[in-house]
């Protein structure tokens, strides 16, 4: 004779057996990572020297352009 409380016994079981299994493979994947960028200089460096020479070269052209506006408005008067 089957109880009708054996099938719900069984899913707890199998949600306890799972939960451990995820509990542990998410313990083992928390160090992995194929991006450091937590603690790599090397990186950080880069992208703040790309940063400075991107902003660099942008007020290099906003005072360019300044310059060219000064000189047309000397010409056109």
């Amino acid at each position: 004779m089957k109880y009708k409380a054996f099938g719900a016994i069984d899913l707890l079981i199998g949600l306890l057996i799972v939960s451990f299994i995820f509990i542990i493979s998410m313990n083992t994947f928390k160090g992995v990572s194929s991006l450091k960028l937590n603690d790599s200089p090397v990186n950080h460096q880069s992208v703040q020297q790309h940063v400075d020479e991107t902003v660099n070269e942008i007020e290099k052209i906003r005072q360019q352009t300044i310059d060219y506006n000064k000189q047309m408005l000397q010409r056109n008067y």
